[in-house]
């Protein structure tokens, strides 16, 4: 059985020599689900037990549940479990993989990843996290798409730096929207995505999704909106010859975003009735977090700051509740250059900073800018 060990001058937890950094409330919350292992326990008796004296909501606890999750996710050998309608617990052992029938068993493959791919589509992160974690319980083997995907919306840096199972190709389209959505959209990472673009070692499927969207995104971040403007008609003959419909809204959102950043109000409100209709249809929580972000920029134009200011903070709880972890950062990054863009809100400027900064040190960006950089211009100057 592997034992953790716990130093509490430094809010640290060991695993077979592993050592993670925690807060003084994870780290309070993991010895106490530790030293209590295999027993479930409620969210109000976790808030009694760790947080006493205190008078948190509930939604303490599974903030910081998940933030355990994401900073313990390499130890295998431990688990968080979610009791659905009751609570959490977590178990340690030192078992070997099951070897499930169902792992070879098509139909619960094709079934499982049909799950991922919906899930993916409805833009849940929570739900391709939490079906996940379920592998050795269930019996299923994750593609590789997926094993990426799962690491990329946690905003997971160190494990793509790390894993060299995976081909540098494999990892390049992730790791470029991973550098280009955490560090903020400069010339430089505006260079990186044309020479992925001109690399050939992206597949057929990623380049064209960061020719038709990603890219001209970034256009409009940089302040290039007239660039991404330029580049629509492709990107709508691609997608009508392609039938992309799952892009349709997604780049409904990008438009929107580069008509606000041009000041160009009439078109962002054209844009934004037709979102509203396409949203009652199919109230995605990835896009509907980041429509409502973008309603609060119009508003922001037009000076109702107070609505503006909640509506914005509205997107941010949506992408927070879907566990998009990256689309939060990079959403807090895009409202402060647009309160920048649109001056005279220092008070919302360095609430939004101080929201980026907390993002920053929980997934530790700056830590990581550098050696992410590197490994991109290493990997396209190989070709």
């Amino acid at each position: 059985m592997i034992r953790l060990q716990f130093d509490a001058d430094g809010y640290s937890v060991i695993c077979n020599a592993d050592r993670v950094m925690l807060l003084a409330k994870e780290f309070a919350l993991l010895r106490f689900l530790y030293d209590n292992r295999n027993q479930v326990f409620t969210r109000e008796q976790l808030l009694d037990r760790v947080w006493p004296l205190e008078y948190p909501v509930e939604r303490t606890v599974d903030d910081h549940i998940y933030r355990l999750r994401k900073k313990l996710k390499t130890w295998n050998v431990l688990r968080i479990h979610t009791v659905r309608g009751y609570g959490y617990s977590l178990t340690l052992t030192g078992m070997q993989p099951q070897n499930h029938p169902s792992l070879h068993d098509q139909e619960v493959q094709v079934a499982v990843h049909g799950l991922f791919r919906k899930y993916h589509l409805l833009g849940q992160g929570d739900s391709i996290e939490a079906l996940a974690a379920q592998q050795e319980q269930m019996g299923f083997q994750m593609s590789a798409y997926y094993q990426m995907y799962t690491r990329f919306v946690q905003t997971d840096v160190p494990w793509f730096l790390k894993r060299e199972d995976f081909a540098p190709a494999d990892r390049l389209y992730w790791m470029l929207l991973l550098y280009t959505g955490t560090a903020g959209v400069t010339d430089q990472g505006l260079a990186l995505c044309e020479r992925a673009l001109s690399s050939r070692l992206l597949s057929s499927d990623q380049e064209r999704e960061l020719r038709i969207l990603n890219i001209l995104e970034a256009y409009v971040e940089n302040g290039q909106p007239e660039c991404a403007e330029e580049g629509l008609p492709l990107a709508f003959a691609i997608m009508e010859r392609d039938s992309l419909d799952k892009f349709v809204m997604p780049v409904a959102l990008m438009e929107m975003y580069m008509h606000l950043v041009a000041n160009d109000m009439e078109k962002a409100a054209a844009l934004s009735d037709r979102l509203e209709g396409m949203l009652s249809e199919a109230p995605y929580l990835r896009e509907l977090g980041r429509y409502r972000i973008l309603r609060g920029f119009m508003l922001l134009r037009n000076g109702d700051v107070d609505n503006a200011e909640r509506l914005m903070d509205e997107g941010l709880v949506t992408l927070d509740m879907a566990k998009q972890e990256l689309l939060k950062i990079k959403a807090v990054s895009q409202i402060c250059g647009f309160l920048k863009l649109c001056g005279s809100y220092p008070t919302l400027e360095e609430k939004y900073a101080a929201q980026y900064d907390r993002l920053d040190r929980d997934n530790s960006l700056t830590l990581h800018r550098s050696a992410l950089r590197r490994w991109l211009e290493q990997t396209l100057s190989a070709i």
